[in-house]
């Protein structure tokens, strides 16, 4: 089976080309589809709600501080264009790039050529996988170029972008140009929870099938014990736990239900952990328990550790798609996890006068704002009262010749009234 697409694959439908390459069995697990999957509905919910809630931040390299809100961050964190928030706009990014392994939005430009502004996004519009294709061109100088396609259904003519005006989110490829689903890799687990369902399902709709009707003193041709079982359920029609009704040639057994085989079924999570371990979150949040850690340890490493496999990818996307050169040699992106992750104040207290971190230091570990109006915020802090180090330093250069308990004069004994 293929699971890499020819670079000169130009289909605009990703779910057919899957199928004639044998990826996905004709039921399908990827796409709008796996959501029927319990499971990976809320998965793909809690990625692209956690993804979609944190704020992206702009910071400058050189003192790592954060820039206040421009027409960038306002497009990621406020409003992308005149009817689509940034929340719900990372929201279906990240929805379709799960479900669909890319998700695409168009970055409509300032089309003036001079000022500070000029060639800058100024809106994102949003188009659903469907309406998108990546298509291949030869260039004599450059070689090989691949180009987005796109093709609205709102009328408009399609039209051609070049990779520096799209947003591409993508968290698997195998060549950098054309993502891969994780939901590819768990169809035998999906379709070994949805036999289980249907297993619990056919044990409680089985009814009047769920039972032995023996004939007494008589052979049975196939012909007669078909003709006997309908003749049989038909007298039983109506009321379901009414009583069964039968003669003395009949002799009527219910089958009894293998409970161990039902509790096997219902307390089976192995495909809800595997569906868990596909899409980077902790198990716990699809109630499959989790020995020896509490929650708030837990949470903190899927911040930590798993949440940056989807924020890398995104981060260098907008830093290669939003940033110009320049600008990328001072700025970079980053997702603000501050208020989930930070630190327990009598940690960072103490960091602080170990003269680890600075005040204002310490109010952006905690995603606060720097306090600007007091200098002393910006210098490492004395344990001597808390006094700044500075102050600290003057006092004593100051009073170097102060000894002892004298007050005045050289060596502590000019100034004694004795």
């Amino acid at each position: 089976m293929s699971f890499f697409r020819s670079l000169n694959s130009s289909s605009n439908d990703w779910a057919m080309d899957y199928l004639e390459h044998g990826v996905i069995p004709s039921s399908g697990y990827a796409g709008i589809g796996a959501l029927n999957n319990s499971d990976v509905l809320t998965a793909v919910s809690i990625i692209a709600g956690d993804v979609a809630r944190f704020p992206i931040l702009q910071i400058k390299d050189i003192d790592d501080s954060i820039m206040d809100d421009d027409t960038i961050t306002y497009l990621l964190n406020r409003k992308i264009n005149s009817h689509m928030s940034a929340y719900f706009w990372k929201f279906s990014m990240m929805v379709n790039a799960i479900l669909t392994g890319n998700s695409y939005t168009r970055i409509i430009r300032d089309p003036t050529k001079y000022g500070k502004n000029a060639g800058k996004a100024i809106e994102l519009e949003f188009f659903p996988p469907s309406q998108v294709s990546i298509n291949y061109q030869n260039n004599p100088v450059t070689g090989r170029e691949y180009f987005y396609t796109f093709n609205p259904i709102d009328g408009r003519d399609s039209f051609d972008l070049e990779p520096k005006d799209v947003i591409h989110f993508k968290f698997f490829s195998s060549d950098g140009i054309i993502g891969r689903s994780p939901l590819l890799s768990l169809g035998d687990e999906i379709g070994l929870q949805k036999s289980g369902v249907d297993t619990l399902g056919r044990f409680f709709k089985s009814g009047l099938k769920g039972s032995i009707l023996k004939v007494n003193g008589a052979k049975l041709s196939k012909e007669a014990r078909r003709k006997i079982r309908a003749d049989f359920e038909y007298a039983q029609e109506g009321d379901s736990h009414g009583p069964i009704v039968t003669d003395s040639t009949m002799d009527y057994q219910p089958l009894e239900i293998d409970t161990s085989v039902l509790n096997l079924i219902n307390s089976n999570n192995w495909s809800t952990s595997q569906i868990a371990k596909a899409m980077r979150i902790p198990a716990y949040k699809l109630a499959v328990n989790s020995p020896n850690q509490s929650v708030a340890q837990l949470n903190a490493g899927y911040i930590q550790f798993d949440l940056p496999f989807y924020f890398q990818p995104i981060i260098s996307e907008f830093q290669m798609k939003l940033l110009n050169d320049k600008e990328r040699h001072k700025y970079r992106f980053d997702f603000d996890t501050r208020k989930e992750t930070a630190r327990p104040v009598q940690e960072l207290t103490a960091l602080e006068e170990h003269n680890i971190l600075t005040p204002n230091e310490i109010r952006a570990e905690l995603g606060k704002k720097a306090d600007k109006d007091n200098e002393n915020m910006n210098t490492y802090q004395s344990t001597l009262n808390t006094v700044s180090l500075k102050m600290k330093d003057e006092y004593q250069k100051n009073n170097k010749n102060l000894k002892g308990g004298g007050s005045n004069g050289k060596n502590g004994n000019e100034g004694d009234t004795d």
